[in-house]
């Protein structure tokens, strides 16, 4: 929606911050009369500019008055002086003069902390399903970033609960894997964070919480600007500096039960052009099993400079590394017995993770944006433990190790231009241009390392491993478009289209071991070679509509090809019970989705969707022939079918609009019916897709006032199963089986006093109940990984600011 051709009643609400400063500082919020936040206003007072952001907050310091909001169609203008709020006459600018700051308005909703993302946003343009989590107005354990917390309110999701600590995110939506989000082009400010984002894409990095604005989900047509996931975009929002305040600091402490101890401090400022901001996290605790203590370390430094007006560059360095200890798996009567138990003691995970990344923005004219981010990553990751059946106690003695290392660079640009279809038109179209170069060096050693039970991570024969030694290069280039039209006041059409060239290449060995079935001797070793490259051109188009069904509603259809190169995972040999097929190729497929989204009155908001996801060469687990063994390859082509629903309703709100106190409910509900169509195995046509809980249903209620809120949440999965033959009864190494229903719910409450203080408290799994989302096959299994029972936490948090 165009600022410039609307007019737009604009309502400013303010509060006087009270501090400890010199002078006066102002902080207001900027919603229509829709109470939807508008985004890019510029307010300004003496000399001093700002943009409200996406909540339409904004900051500035004004001693002297008055506060000018540059707009056409503004009816009321609020200004402080000493401390004083009171009403002024309107203030009228000229587009020509203001208009050029402007970029775009907000539909997020104000009352919830979840909406939807604008069509055009900065360089970039959203349509479809997407999503925008507000994680600052969010409550729940925010040190320990609880997945089912976060992500309550984005229908679809299945998530993996593979630690409580929120060191490692699994997230997969519409029938999707949610192995460390791997489905998801994972993205820190718009640079890739994975592992490597075509043929490793795994994420072992999730920024913390804590230091999150939002998170960003782009699913449809408009994800191909990102990548050619089947599940689209996950783009994580790091706070902007303060940009009222030369130094900022602020921590928060947490502390639970299993020995638990969080604290994150942050420190923030502005200074004439120049902004910074640095935090550190530290995490660390003893865990809900024995044998899962962990420690985990995260810093991130930014320093952003305005070269003039229109050109900003921004330098970002995030670290994180933690050591953990691994309980191993279980088996289903160890769990029924005790889920609790560990049967290994000599299990360890370490991971280092260091990316750079330069950014630079410029307006090069009125109505053109340019962004050129630069980014590279050097990290590593080492697994150390027995990977023996978890059946069988581990024999003690010499440890697998498997060993990766992480070398990749890239950088991308876009451009949008905004433009008019005809010179009456009241809203702009924009077009999107961009181009994008990557190159990556994944490097995989399995072997044999210490017999002790410490993080020993060193191999017994660096120069010559047991298991495999590869080195997996890659290099991608990517050119990309995305165009969305204004036809009329309602109807928009937009159209993308991706182009891929993808080389990949891999070069090492592997060793094939011949045991005796009785009494497991070794009787003879094969050592295969490997050399191959492979490079390949993919075209990949989607596009889509959408109509405004009434003045805050709109009906979208959607559809999106999508393509997953086989990752280095689907052809490492992990485990001595999985082989891998030779001739495993790329997985293929589109998704298309239809759906509703929009006000219902003032305060009831629904976002309906359906949507097929067709997922050719799918890649699983097959029985090997003539073995027990399982053979990894491309098992079937699948059809995920499904229905998603959100709703979530303000009842205080609705019956009193003044009230001082809201209380909003909410349901998500989706329902996937996702089966294999075709296979090579004739017994898996009809089952049904691993990893997929049919039916998942989330609700919550939140109460919330000036200085406080509590709110409580519910969340259940129906069975699923971790194999595509639908196995309901769990194999003796737990490896495949059901995984059943379960029902999980969530407390937390918030109270903020003299401003600068915070306390946070709550109950996660507050039934204590015993479950698990997943078997794992190999680390950090293999078998049953149960999820934490009754977790109690509390936190602190304090900020300190000088005032200009």
């Amino acid at each position: 929606m165009d600022f410039t051709s609307r007019k737009l009643s604009l309502s400013i609400l303010f509060s006087v911050l009270v501090s400890l400063s010199w002078s006066q500082n102002f902080e207001g919020t900027i919603i229509d009369q829709t109470n939807s936040p508008q985004f890019g206003i510029i307010v300004q007072c003496g000399d001093k500019k700002t943009l409200t952001d996406e909540l339409g907050k904004f900051q500035i310091p004004c001693n002297k008055g008055p506060l000018i909001i540059y707009g056409n169609e503004i009816d009321t203008l609020v200004y402080i002086l000493n401390g004083v709020v009171a009403p002024q006459p309107i203030i009228r600018v000229q587009t020509s003069q203001s208009m050029e700051e402007v970029e775009i308005r907000s539909n997020r909703l104000h009352y919830f902390d979840i909406g939807f993302i604008p069509p055009i946003k900065g360089v970039q343009i959203a349509t479809g399903t997407n999503t925008l989590i507000e994680t600052e107005r969010q409550g729940g354990a925010k040190s320990s970033a609880n997945p089912r917390e976060l992500f309550a309110k984005v229908p679809g999701l299945n998530i993996w609960e593979s630690d409580g600590a929120g060191i490692q995110m699994g997230v997969g939506g519409r029938g999707l894997s949610p192995n460390r989000a791997a489905n998801f082009n994972t993205r820190q400010n718009g640079y890739d964070i994975s592992a490597d984002a075509l043929g490793y894409p795994e994420s072992y990095y999730t920024p913390p919480l804590e230091a999150l604005r939002a998170i960003e989900i782009i699913r449809g047509s408009a994800s191909l600007q990102y990548g050619t996931q089947f599940g689209g975009l996950m783009n994580f929002i790091i706070k902007d500096p303060v940009q009222n305040s030369p130094f900022q600091f602020t921590s928060r402490n947490t502390v639970g039960n299993y020995g638990y101890f969080g604290t994150f401090n942050r420190i923030s400022g502005t200074a004439g052009r120049f902004e910074y901001q640095a935090y550190y996290q530290l995490k660390t605790g003893n865990g809900y099993r024995p044998n899962s203590n962990f420690n985990q370390q995260q810093g991130f430094v930014q320093f952003g400079y305005h070269l003039n007006e229109r050109n900003q560059i921004r330098l970002e360095y995030t670290r994180m590394s933690y050591l953990a200890k691994q309980p191993g798996g279980l088996t289903d009567k160890q769990f029924e017995e005790n889920p609790r138990q560990s049967v290994r003691d000599r299990n360890w995970f370490k991971v280092d993770w260091n990316i750079l990344a330069l950014h630079f923005d410029s307006r090069l004219s009125k109505k053109t944006l340019l962004n050129i981010r630069a980014f590279g990553m050097l990290s590593d990751r080492y697994s150390l433990g027995y990977l023996g059946k978890i059946s069988t106690a581990d024999p003690g003695g010499k440890r697998d190790m498997i060993a990766g290392d992480f070398k990749n660079t890239g950088i991308e640009a876009r451009v949008l231009q905004r433009y008019k279809l005809t010179a009456k038109q009241k809203h702009e179209s924009a077009f999107l241009v961009g181009a994008r170069y990557y190159r990556g060096q994944t490097s995989n050693l399995q072997g044999l390392a210490t017999d002790g039970n410490g993080p020993d991570f060193k191999f017994n024969h660096p120069s010559e491993m047991e298991n495999s030694d590869f080195l997996f290069p890659s290099e991608n280039f990517a050119a990309f478009t995305d165009n969305i039209w204004f036809l009329g006041n309602r109807w928009t059409v937009n159209a993308g289209l991706r182009f891929e060239y993808i080389k990949s290449s891999a070069a090492g060995y592997y060793n094939q071991y011949a045991i005796h079935p009785l009494t497991l001797d070794t009787l003879s070793v094969s050592r295969i070679e490997s050399s191959n490259t492979i490079s390949r051109s993919i075209p990949l188009f989607g596009a889509g509509t959408s109509f405004k069904t009434g003045k805050y509603s709109n009906a979208y259809l959607n559809f999106c090809q999508n393509y997953r190169a086989v990752n280095f995972s689907d052809i490492r040999v992990a485990n001595p019970n999985i082989v891998v097929d030779s001739l495993i190729k790329d997985e293929y497929g589109n998704t298309t989705e239809l759906g509703w989204r929009g006000f219902i009155g003032k305060y009831f908001y629904t976002d309906l969707a359906v949507f097929t996801l067709f997922y050719g060469d799918k890649i699983g687990l097959a029985p090997e022939p003539n073995s027990t063994r399982k053979i990894r390859t491309n098992i079937g082509n699948a059809l995920n079918a499904g229905v998603e629903c959100f709703v979530e309703f303000d009842f205080l709100k609705a019956i009193r609009d003044s009230s001082k106190i809201g209380s909003s409910i909410f349901v998500n509900f989706s329902y996937i019916h996702a089966t294999y169509i075709s296979s090579r195995e004739k017994s898996y046509i009809g089952k049904q897709v691993e990893y997929v809980s049919p039916i998942m249903l989330k609700s919550g209620l939140k109460i919330r006032a000036k200085n406080w809120q509590v709110q409580i949440q519910g969340s259940y999965n129906s069975a699923q199963f971790s194999d595509a033959t639908n196995s309901k009864t769990g194999s003796g190494d737990a490896v495949i089986g059901e995984i059943p229903a379960y029902f999980v719910m969530d407390l937390s409450a918030r109270y903020t006093f003299r401003k600068y203080f915070q306390l946070e408290a709550g109950v996660n799994n507050l039934l204590n109940s015993s479950y698990y989302t997943r078997r794992a096959t190999a680390y950090p299994g293999p078998g049953i990984l149960p999820s934490d029972g009754i977790t109690i936490y509390g936190t602190l948090q304090f900020t300190i600011e000088v005032k200009r």
